[in-house]
C-alpha cells in the first residue's frame, strides 16, 4: 500500500513538472524561423498550444514541456530524418542564451562558464537535464531526458550538443576539439552531418547520451571575464530562475493575454473569457498562486516600463502612452507605488551601474 501510494505522488509530481509553464520559447521561435526559411508555415505546429508563432518571439514568454514537445513533434514529423536539431543548434551561439549567456562570457574560467550554464540552464529554454561526469583527465556533459521522449530524442540531443559545440569553441577557439560523442539512439542516415558538425569519433547506440572534452580545459581563463557584469548578469538570472519555479500554464497564458493589453485595463471577466473558465475560477486559480487579477496586471506593467526606461532614448511620457496613461503624473505616482521609486530615479540608477 505505502509503495502505490508513493508511485501515485511520484505520478502526481510528474503531471505537474511536465503541465508547468517554465520553459522559455527560445528555441520555438527559432525552430519557427527555420521551418519559415523552409518555405513551410510554423503556425501549423503551434495550433491549439495556446501560443502563436509571433508570441513565441516575445520576451518574457514561457511554455509547459508538454505544450514544447507538441509543438517539435509536429516539425519532426513534417521534416522527416534530416537533422534539424543539428540545423538548429548549429546556428546558436552565446547571446542564443539571453542573460545567461552574456553571464558565460563573463566568468573567469571556462570551467566557470560550464557551471554557470549548468545551474541556470532552465531560464535558456533547455529541454533536457545536464551534468558533468568526470573520469580521469576527461570529463563528460551528460545530458538526460526528463521525460521518455523516443521519437525526439535525437532532435533535443542534436539541438544540445550541437549548441555546446558551438559555444565551447566560440570560448575556446575554432581549434578546440571534442573528444567522443556518444548518443544512445541508433545512427540516423544523415551520420556525415554530425561528423561535419562534431569533427570527432561518434557512437551510437551507447548507454548515454555524452559528449567528451579534456578536463584541463576547464581551468582555461576566459579573455571576456568581467566580474562586474557577471554579478549583474547573475542577478538577472537568479530573478528569472526564481521567477518560473512555480509557474503554471493558466497562469503564463494569462500573462500572456494581458501583455497585449497593458495600454487598456481589461476586466478579469473579459480575461476568464478568453481562458474559457468562469471568473470565479480565474480568482481562485490566482489566489492559489498568490495573486490578484490587478496584481499581476501591475506587475507586468511595471516590467514593461522597466524594460522600456532602460533605452535612454525613450520618454518618460513615451513610456507612459503605451502603458496606456495619458497623464504623466498619474504614471509617475503609479510606477512608484509599483517599485519603489520614480521613472527619474530609476533610470539614474541604471545610469549608475553603466
Amino acid at each position: 500500500m505505502a509503495q502505490r501510494n508513493a508511485d501515485t505522488l511520484m505520478r502526481r509530481i510528474d503531471i505537474q513538472r511536465y503541465r508547468a509553464a517554465v520553459i522559455p520559447t527560445i528555441l520555438l521561435a527559432m525552430l519557427a524561423d527555420y521551418g519559415q526559411a523552409q518555405g513551410v508555415d510554423p503556425e501549423v505546429w503551434f495550433a491549439g498550444t495556446g501560443l502563436s508563432v509571433a508570441q513565441s518571439h516575445e520576451p518574457g514568454q514561457h511554455v509547459s514541456y508538454r505544450q514544447a514537445m507538441t509543438i517539435i513533434r509536429r516539425a519532426v514529423r513534417e521534416f522527416g530524418d534530416v537533422g534539424v536539431g543539428l540545423a538548429l543548434g548549429g546556428r546558436e551561439s552565446l547571446s542564443s542564451f539571453g542573460m545567461l549567456g552574456f553571464a558565460m562570457l563573463s566568468c573567469r574560467t571556462f570551467g566557470d562558464a560550464v557551471r554557470t550554464g549548468m545551474e541556470y540552464h532552465q531560464i535558456s529554454g533547455s529541454l533536457l537535464d545536464i551534468e558533468l561526469q568526470p573520469r580521469g583527465d576527461e570529463i563528460a556533459l551528460v545530458a538526460r531526458e526528463r521525460f521518455p521522449e523516443p521519437e525526439l530524442l535525437p532532435f533535443l540531443c542534436e539541438e544540445a550538443f550541437a549548441s555546446v559545440a558551438n559555444v565551447s569553441r566560440a570560448m575556446l577557439g575554432p581549434r578546440h576539439q571534442l573528444l567522443l560523442l556518444e548518443l544512445s539512439y541508433p545512427e540516423p542516415r544523415y551520420r556525415a552531418a554530425y561528423e561535419a558538425q562534431f569533427g570527432c569519433p561518434l557512437r551510437f547506440s551507447a548507454g548515454e547520451n555524452r559528449l567528451w572534452i579534456r578536463a584541463r580545459l576547464l581551468d582555461q581563463e576566459l579573455p571576456t571575464y568581467n566580474p562586474v557584469t557577471l554579478t549583474e548578469a547573475l542577478r538577472v538570472c537568479r530573478a528569472q530562475a526564481e521567477s518560473v519555479r512555480s509557474a503554471s500554464e493558466m497562469l503564463v497564458s494569462l500573462e500572456r493575454w494581458l501583455r497585449a493589453r497593458l495600454g487598456q485595463q481589461p476586466s478579469a471577466t473579459a480575461a476568464a473569457a478568453a481562458l474559457h473558465m468562469t471568473e470565479r475560477t480565474l480568482r481562485r486559480r490566482l489566489s492559489a498562486e498568490g495573486m490578484s487579477f490587478r496584481e499581476l496586471h501591475d506587475q507586468l506593467r511595471a516590467e514593461r516600463a522597466q524594460q522600456l526606461l532602460m533605452d535612454a532614448r525613450v520618454s518618460v511620457a513615451t513610456v507612459a502612452a503605451e502603458l496606456g496613461y495619458s497623464d504623466g503624473r498619474e504614471f509617475r505616482r503609479a510606477f512608484k507605488r509599483w517599485t519603489g521609486e520614480t521613472p527619474r530615479v530609476y533610470r539614474a540608477g541604471l545610469a549608475r551601474m553603466h
